[in-house]
């Protein structure tokens, strides 16, 4: 009898520190997803030579995108930027480019080449931008001429969807399957032993 209490003790026990370790494991996947930081890559289009970065960064309310360009062809030339939805780098190269769906601020050439700026989008998330939703893109623009409408595109960079983004993660869910796995075993062991006992 004593046993028996013992080991259904012991059970109870293990069952409830795979709940607390569950909980906790869910929680931190949920935190993992809630900041992020993700870098990707803007490459020339349309033979300009100009590249660079693209950094969006969750922040309080909202995303942080930080361009950084190089290679500009010309100092004092202000250049036009966005995130375009419902298309890839790819279709804005083939001339079918994507609607405006968010202007970043414009970026002026420095005399080495080089160009950045900051913008703060609101109501928004990393994880939502790189979503499955849409297909969106980094477009950085050439100069603006007047009466000749906007730009082409002279670097871009698809904003895929992230694998991390989307849900629980697999490592999470690993570690579940396996606290799940071994709460039932307890409680197997539990049962064929007090089955026993009453025989």
């Amino acid at each position: 009898m004593y046993r028996a209490r013992w080991l259904s003790g012991a059970a109870l026990a293990i069952t409830m520190f795979a709940a607390v370790a569950l909980a906790f494991a869910l929680s931190a996947s949920a935190g993992a997803q809630e900041n992020q930081t993700v870098e990707v890559n803007l490459t020339q289009s349309r033979d300009s030579g100009v590249s660079g970065t693209a950094t969006l960064e969750d922040v309080n309310g909202g995303v942080e995108v930080t361009l950084e360009m190089r290679d500009l062809p010309e100092a004092g030339i202000k250049h036009i930027n966005h995130i375009h939805a419902g298309g890839t780098c790819a279709d804005d190269r083939a001339g079918r480019t994507a609607p405006v769906t968010i202007p970043l601020k414009t970026i002026t050439a420095q005399k080495d080449g080089t160009g950045s700026a900051t913008t703060t989008l609101e109501d928004v998330s990393v994880a939502e931008l790189f979503g499955e939703d849409k297909e969106r893109f980094v477009l950085f623009h050439a100069e603006t001429i007047e009466g000749e409408g906007v730009p082409p595109g002279i670097a871009c960079a698809d904003l895929a969807p992230l694998a991390e983004t989307g849900g629980i993660r697999p490592a999470t869910l690993l570690l579940a399957g396996a606290l799940s796995g071994l709460g039932v075993a307890a409680g197997l062991f539990i049962l064929q032993r007090r089955i026993g006992a009453w025989n």
